[in-house]
């Protein structure tokens, strides 16, 4: 479809003023920014009334389908919350419940004006069937471990060949879940399958203080970004979520390697687990993103939260309100973010993917509009987004979902799932 969406202002990236115009559509690509266009033919017009048109947001770390657990397992110790409950609800997961899972997530990702994400779980088929479903741009990252009934290796390089070539809105990222879940064998088969194929790795890395001290024990001294650059996971760059416990050596190494860091301030904050050196990845000339895990652990999906902590926690942890600007935040979870999984989105431009979403400026937690990008990290919230499109498409429009499903039988599959993967885990809230 053709689609003009005139009166608008518009952020056409994070660093680039604000301007009066119109954005043009067809198909799921941008063909037009800025002036009117009369000779473009519209098959659909949207005023914008005013309102804000910027990049939809990229989650660059989630796992979408965990929303299923979303407050059943909260104010525990990290250890706890993962073994004693979400590892036992997740033995009893099937592709279904993952795929209704995944919408659910989706019908907040659009909500909250995100159209692109990273998802690190469980049957990815499902997953990417959810989001073809609703036609979000998707990075599948593999998350496996040793403890696999299958074999990793063999799965691998089964969906980075299926998932590679089959759109241009979905990638494959060859992965692990973390390097104190993995065998060192199954890291270098791993590392060596990435270097072979030529894709970037994934994985979960230097969560917690714990897993920083365990690994530096079992292996000689090495913290985990070391030790996995001595096996090779990194030498054809990565992207590495929450990297909370990574000291200057550890960044440096990750910039010599093309590591993307994914900070997950939320999530990392609830489970006490700390705050992400973000200033010093940045200083060192690193280009960390952001994303909100899962929600189970944080609870919500607001890329407007996660910007937020982004830039405030580290005013706070360096003592400078000056450092990490709300540019720098909004580059992070939208430009920045589509980059670093090859995505041609982040920014409204002529050839990039129609991933957008409008904000109301007329709610007065946007008011007066002394500075919009400012206003988007230091004010705005999930209940500003009036209208997400995704792929060209409108999938969110002032309350109301086109996301392929509809909204109240999604609801209802995931409470049924929900109630029966608590009573499967013996577990009671």
């Amino acid at each position: 479809m053709k689609i003009r969406l005139y009166n608008a202002k518009i952020l056409i990236n994070p660093n680039a003023d604000v301007i009066d115009g119109e954005v043009c559509i067809s198909g799921n690509k941008i063909i037009s920014v800025g002036s009117n266009s009369d000779a473009f033919y519209a098959e659909k017009e949207i005023d914008c009334g005013g309102n804000l048109i910027l990049s939809g947001f990229c989650n660059a770390h989630t796992h979408a389908a965990m929303c299923l657990f979303r407050g059943v397992a909260d104010d525990l110790a990290l250890e706890d919350w993962l073994y004693d409950c979400i590892f036992p609800m997740e033995k009893n997961l099937n592709p279904e419940d993952v795929y209704w899972g995944t919408m659910l997530q989706i019908a907040e990702f659009v909500r909250n004006g995100i159209t692109c994400f990273a998802d690190m779980y469980f049957f990815p088929d499902s997953v990417y069937r959810a989001a073809n479903c609703a036609g979000l741009a998707l990075a599948l990252c593999c998350a496996s471990s040793s403890m696999a009934s299958y074999n990793v290796l063999d799965e691998i390089e089964k969906n980075y060949h299926l998932y590679s070539t089959m759109s241009e809105r979905v990638r494959y990222f060859p992965g692990l879940h973390a390097e104190y879940t993995c065998e060192e064998s199954l890291i270098e088969k791993v590392a060596d399958f990435a270097i072979e194929s030529g894709a970037k790795t994934y994985i979960h890395l230097s969560e917690t203080l714990k897993e920083v001290g365990d690994c530096t024990v079992r292996h000689q001294g090495l913290t985990p970004p070391q030790f996995l650059h001595k096996l090779g996971f990194f030498d054809n760059g990565g992207i590495a979520a929450h990297c909370v416990y990574v000291d200057k050596d550890d960044i440096a190494l990750m910039r010599q390697c093309g590591v993307t860091p994914v900070i997950n301030s939320c999530s990392n904050l609830k489970l006490a687990s700390g705050i992400a050196p973000v200033y010093s990845m940045i200083d060192s000339g690193l280009n960390p993103v952001i994303g909100t895990d899962g929600a189970a652990s944080n609870n919500a999906t607001s890329m407007f939260r996660e910007m937020y902590l982004y830039s405030c926690l580290q005013k706070q942890a360096m003592k400078d309100a000056s450092v990490v600007s709300a540019q720098q935040s909004i580059s992070a979870a939208t430009k920045d973010g589509y980059a670093c999984f090859g995505f041609k989105g982040g920014e409204i431009k002529a050839g990039n993917f129609a991933d957008l979403i409008l904000i109301d400026l007329a709610a007065p937690n946007m008011k007066p509009a002394s500075d919009l990008r400012k206003n988007l990290v230091y004010s705005a919230d999930n209940s500003n987004v009036l209208m997400t499109i995704a792929n060209g498409k409108i999938v969110y429009n002032r309350g109301e979902y086109f996301i392929g499903e509809p909204i109240d039988k999604i609801y209802k599959e995931c409470e049924k799932r929900k109630n029966r993967l608590l009573s499967e885990a013996n577990y009671k809230i």
